[in-house]
């Protein structure tokens, strides 16, 4: 500040010998519109900065008082402060600024030009600012102050030190508005930036209607992470009763980590108790734990209605990337059964849930190598029924394409016959343990455990040939299994029961497969100048394939073997078929395969410098036939087809066809329709799926309603009204589903829904979106959702209402948008459970 006042004195001095012939008064008027001044003197001592200042109106030095007086508009800047009012005077004598409005010539008791002052990033207003450069301390009189996202409104507020202020008669709002909706506001304040606001008392003020009253408040006045208690919620809940929710408190452990601990207590006699405990560390890992519980003792033990339940939860996350080449990502998730989420959460997402899936996987890759690992845990828990299927663990190692007579300097483009040999390989170790229900005679249902594991292998031989436009791709592939136990099946013809007997022991077979497959590509272009489309291009990949595997179900190959029932029948089974990688396929077969894909594409005129490229169709197709089946060798021919018209509409689905005849009492018989019927082939499965969307020209382009009518739409009516302003912002989509099955002519199951979503804003301030499903067969809504979303400025409404279904019901919440004053809403909703 010594340096400002150095500075301030040496161009006194610099002016009064500039003008010492011309003027003898003290006081020299500059009197000019706009005085502008910068001062770059930096000789004397420790002055490090320049001081600038303008005025619109005039500039006053004083030098008998040290003063310098800046009216109209004064701005003066130094380092980081900067000062702008309708009146600016600096003080020398006392290292002091003061700053000051005039009175409103037009609004009575208002005034123009009121200070604004910033130091740094922090800015302060008021009606008068005084400030000591010194002391950095000063006063601002019916001032605003903005700091955190928040406003400081005060009758005064006094800067002590550079961190802590007192604010008399002081107010606290998120809201911008001169009159804020609403506001805390108490007689004495201190505020410690970064730190805390002690206030006491404390009232809140919405609307300048007082709503309630607190005899002293401490609140966290700092961005990040604190610790401190959870401000909790009370409500009531129709079963429950009166509640007081999500008590607790949050310990900021350090910047890596934090715990939080928080409970909901009910009346009628429910306790909940939940901790959730943080850790990351920036580009190396992240992840959570959390631990809940709930504790429900409704009624008596003797009642019928009675509620008495202990249910849990513990959820784990990590993600970690522990080198470049190896990563770790797990979610996992386990609970007691449904009841945790039917009796604590008011979520749709949460009561919807049927299955807890936890996953955890270690990846690993070599660079440089086609080889790569991965370690899995997977389980998948029915929170209905409560069977679980867990995978502990899926170890797969893979191995890629590689050509092992290559050498690093081989050319591509003189490949040798050997040269383009390749072999890929993988192996998969699965331990599986299932929980799953059996009933027994008497219709008990029981959780039965299973324990099942082994190794597979997969090894891949191919040795593509080029032949002009055709690609030649002989090729064989090779699995074995590996099992630690296998089955019996022993038949007892005195009650025609059969039991399955696990039987310990190695186990190992063996399948293989081998063929060759014939594929080209041929392009058609039609050029054309019709509608603007300058040409058509038609890409057609045809495919031909031959694929031989014997019968495995032989005994010959040790995997099948068979039992003779009561009625003198051969019934065959397989030693595998409980295990987790199955058996070996059944029937030998010679197939030869087709395949047909058509891709229809069209070229406009260009745009500009641009070309426009369009797919109008993918129609593809593809049948087989085996040669060793003793029957019905012709496989079904299935079609699959999709087109997109521009952005506006999407076309998709498949259809199957099969060529034997259906005889009811039968099935398929060896005979075509075509020979029985005169008919080429039965449909036996179509799909189609529809997309549109259509949106405003406002969100398509991302501008908003601004309100404003057009040069077009500028007239004036009989009654000189203005023309209604139709642009409404709004979107819609809708989703088309047909699908048929038809196993035979008479037999057939089809569902048909309609599936939309429409989104729109009445006006600035309301949007409302509606979603729903409707069932054209059963003729009945599914899944309808409402939600009206109302911006209060600073306030915000939410209304979500569920007109239909088991979980129908409504949820209003008047809310502060702050999100440090989330906490601060009235909220009414209803569930199954009833209003609350």
């Amino acid at each position: 500040m010594k340096r400002i006042f150095l500075t301030y004195t040496l161009l006194l001095i610099l002016t009064s010998l500039s003008y010492s012939q011309q003027k003898t008064d003290s006081l020299y008027l500059v009197p000019i519109d706009t005085v502008k001044k910068t001062d770059t003197s930096k000789a004397t001592g420790n002055i490090d900065a320049v001081i600038e200042y303008s005025a619109k109106d005039s500039a006053v030095f004083d030098l008998s008082k040290q003063q310098l007086m800046l009216y109209n508009n004064g701005d003066l800047k130094y380092k980081e402060f900067e000062l702008k009012a309708a009146v600016v005077i600096l003080h020398k004598d006392n290292s002091t600024l003061e700053s000051y409005g005039v009175p409103d010539t037009v609004k009575a008791g208002k005034f123009m030009g009121t200070p604004v002052f910033f130091e740094g990033t922090k800015k302060y207003e008021g009606e008068k600012v005084t400030y000591n450069f010194k002391t950095r301390k000063g006063n601002i009189t019916m001032g605003t102050t903005e700091m955190e996202g928040g406003y400081y409104l005060g009758e005064k507020i006094k800067k002590v030190s550079n961190d802590v202020f007192f604010i008399k008669n002081g107010r606290y709002t998120t809201c911008d508005k001169a009159d804020p909706d609403f506001y805390f506001a108490s007689p004495k304040m201190k505020i410690i930036q970064g730190d805390k606001v002690i206030a006491e008392p404390v009232y809140l003020f919405v609307d300048d209607v007082p709503v309630f009253a607190i005899p002293f408040g401490i609140f966290p006045n700092h961005t990040g992470r604190s610790s401190g208690i959870i401000t909790p919620a009370y409500g009531e809940d129709a079963t429950y009763g009166r509640y007081l929710s999500h008590l607790g408190y949050f310990w900021a452990v350090n910047d890596y980590m934090d715990l939080a601990v928080q409970g909901n207590y009910y009346t009628k006699g429910r306790i909940d108790l939940d901790g959730r405990y943080r850790y990351a560390l920036r580009y190396k890992f992240a992840g959570s734990l959390e631990v809940g519980g709930n504790r429900t003792r409704i009624g008596e033990p003797t009642d019928l209605d009675r509620i008495f339940s202990d249910d849990w939860r513990i959820a784990l996350t990590h993600n970690q990337t522990i080198d470049p080449t190896t990563s770790i990502s797990a979610d996992l998730n386990f609970m007691s059964s449904k009841n945790y989420y039917n009796n604590s959460s008011n979520n749709m997402n949460d009561l919807l849930l049927q299955h807890a899936i936890s996953n955890f996987t270690l990846s690993k890759y070599w660079e440089g190598t086609p080889n790569s690992l991965s370690l899995n845990y997977y389980r998948d828990q029915n929170l209905e029924t409560g069977e679980t299927s867990e995978r502990i663990p899926s170890a797969v190692f893979t191995r890629t394409q590689s050509f092992p007579f290559r050498s690093k300097n081989t050319s591509l483009l003189d490949l040798k016959w050997y040269e383009v040999l390749s072999y890929d390989y993988s192996a998969q170790f699965l331990y599986q343990r299932n929980k799953s229900l059996q009933t027994d005679i008497s219709g008990t249902q029981t959780l039965v455990k299973d324990y099942r594991g082994g190794l597979k292998q997969t090894l891949g031989l191919g040795a593509p040939i080029k032949l002009s436009q055709f690609s030649v791709s002989p090729f064989v592939s090779y699995n074995e299994i590996w099992y630690n136990k296998s089955i019996i099946k022993n038949y007892n013809s005195l009650d025609s029961q059969v039991t399955t007997v696990d039987v310990p022991g190695f186990k190992a077979f063996r399948y293989f497969s081998t063929g060759v497959s014939l594929d080209s590509r041929i392009i058609g272009i039609f050029n054309t100048n019709i509608l603007g489309i300058k040409g058509f291009r038609h890409t057609l990949t045809p495919s031909l394939s031959y694929n031989y595997m014997p019968d495995f179900s032989k005994p010959f190959w040790k995997a099948w073997t068979s039992y003779t029932d009561v009625n003198g029948r051969v019934i065959p089974y397989s030693y595998f078929e409980k295990e987790v990688f199955g058996t070996t396929p059944v029937g030998e077969a010679q197939s030869l395969g087709f395949s047909l894909g058509n891709i229809f594409e069209i070229k406009t005129k260009p745009n500009d410098t641009t070309e426009n490229k369009f797919q109008v169709l993918n129609l593809n197709a593809g049948i087989s036939y085996n040669f060793a089946a003793d029957s019905l060798r012709l496989s079904e021919l299935g079609l699959s087809y999709r087109t997109q018209i521009g952005s506006i509409l999407s076309i998709g689905g498949a259809a199957s066809f099969n060529f034997y005849k259906y005889i009811d009492s039968v099935g398929r018989i060896n005979k075509f329709l075509w020979n029985t019927d005169r008919i080429i082939a039965n449909l036996t499965g179509f799909n189609i799926n529809v997309t549109t969307s259509f949106q405003s020209e406002e969100l398509s382009t991302g501008k908003a309603d601004t309100g404003k009518v057009a040069k077009s739409e500028e007239y004036i009516g009989i009654y000189s009204d203005k023309p209604p302003n139709f642009r409404i912002p709004w979107s819609v989509s809708f989703n088309y589903n047909y699908t048929l099955s038809k196993p035979s002519p008479s037999t057939f199951l089809k569902s048909s829904n309609i599936m939309g979503s429409l989104s729109f804003s009445l006006t600035q301030n309301w949007k409302l979106t509606i979603t729903a499903s409707y069932d054209i067969f059963q003729k009945q809504i599914e899944a309808p959702y409402i939600t009206i979303y109302r911006d209060l400025h600073c306030w915000e409404m939410n209304f979500n209402w569920i007109p239909l279904g088991a979980y129908r019901g409504f949820r209003v919440e008047l809310r502060v948008k702050a999100p440090q004053l989330q906490d601060l809403k009235v909220t009414k909703e209803t569930n199954y459970r009833g209003v609350f």
